[in-house]
């Protein structure tokens, strides 16, 4: 064995060498030196890791943890509460906004209403009479009359919150859309909103409008729709 070899075996175990490494120190004095010196560092390692435990150390590491831990869930819990109170203001906020926020005129969202659906003003072939009766029927009112020829359009529509059948008659001063608003009261009126001139009327059980560039239509119009909704006048009242 040479002293390179005996140096590698000692590093990895100075504790413990082989027959082979005591012969050999014994012959080196280098390697004696070397394995003195090993021995040395070993020992005051050991002297150094020698440091005595407190009493109940384990016990004040536990309690540690544990308060940690606590702490931790407390700031989260905090933090929680902070967000819920923030989520509710928040909440407040809206619901008061909500609540104090001025509301949409009827007009204004006949005449939106309108405009997402404008392909219903391109039909012209009116619809047979039956059609659109079955269009109220659906809705749940039935109509007194017949309905005023010239509907080539009929749908069901929600106006905002508002059930309503949504109609289209192409008349010679343009097309006229109408609206029978299932029961919803409305107040007579006159608008024009976005340059369409609307009009609310009170009729049956909800309320006729009717929307239009050109309002020239309208009284003919609201005089149809009132027969076939109320019947002539004698129906209306009663008389056989």
């Amino acid at each position: 064995m040479n002293c390179l070899e005996y140096r590698r075996q000692l590093g990895s175990d100075p504790r413990h060498e082989s027959a082979e490494m005591l012969e050999h120190r014994r012959g080196c004095a280098g390697c004696a030196a070397h394995h003195a010196r090993a021995l040395g560092f070993e020992l005051a390692l050991k002297r150094a890791l020698a440091v005595p435990v407190p009493d109940g150390l384990a016990e004040r590491i536990l309690l540690s943890q544990t308060t940690s831990e606590r702490s931790l869930r407390l700031r989260r819990r905090q933090r929680w509460g902070w967000s819920a109170a923030a989520a509710a203001v928040f909440a407040a906020v809206t619901l008061v906004v909500i609540q104090f926020a001025p509301a949409t005129p009827l007009s204004r969202q006949l005449v939106v209403h309108l405009q997402h659906e404008s392909e219903a003003l391109l039909t012209h072939t009116p619809l047979p009479a039956t059609e659109i009766e079955e269009r109220f029927r659906r809705r749940g009112v039935r109509l007194m009359a017949a309905p005023p020829a010239g509907v080539s359009y009929a749908q069901l529509c929600p106006v905002g919150p508002i059930a309503s059948v949504h109609m289209v008659m192409p008349e010679n001063e343009g097309p006229v859309t109408v609206f029978f608003l299932v029961h919803h009261k409305g107040r007579r009126g006159d608008h024009v909103d976005k340059g369409m001139y609307v009009r609310t009327v009170p009729m049956a059980e909800g309320t006729l409008a009717l929307v239009a560039a050109d309002p020239r239509r309208f009284d003919t119009l609201e005089a149809s729709w009132r027969n076939s909704l109320e019947g002539s006048p004698a129906v209306a009242a009663g008389t056989p």
